[in-house]
């Protein structure tokens, strides 16, 4: 994967919460979770897990799967940044 891979919180910034017309607060009222949570997540310092997943699908429409693999993709993306130069280091294993 070349491109960076977009955080969960990005979109809830750019396109769901001008579209919807909700604030920060307002998303996390009606998800019901904390402020500071949504806030985290908005401003990527924060993950989606399977329980806001669930949350924000019931709310917006969309499925758990979807936040969650956008999630994984950023996540494996960073990682695999992150420690590129140990992961280069592994050998496939070549079957008997």
């Amino acid at each position: 994967m070349d491109r960076q891979p977009s955080h969960p919180g990005a979109l809830l910034r750019e396109i769901v919460l001008p579209e919807t017309g909700l604030t920060v607060t307002q998303l996390a009222n009606t998800c019901g979770l904390a402020r500071n949570t949504v806030s985290k997540i908005v401003n990527e310092r924060g993950d989606i897990t399977e329980d806001i997943a669930i949350r924000l699908s019931r709310a917006l429409g969309s499925t758990p799967e979807f936040w969650l693999g956008m999630q994984a993709k950023y996540n494996l993306w960073m990682l695999a940044q992150e420690n590129q130069a140990e992961y280069k280091k592994i050998k496939r294993v070549e079957a008997a």
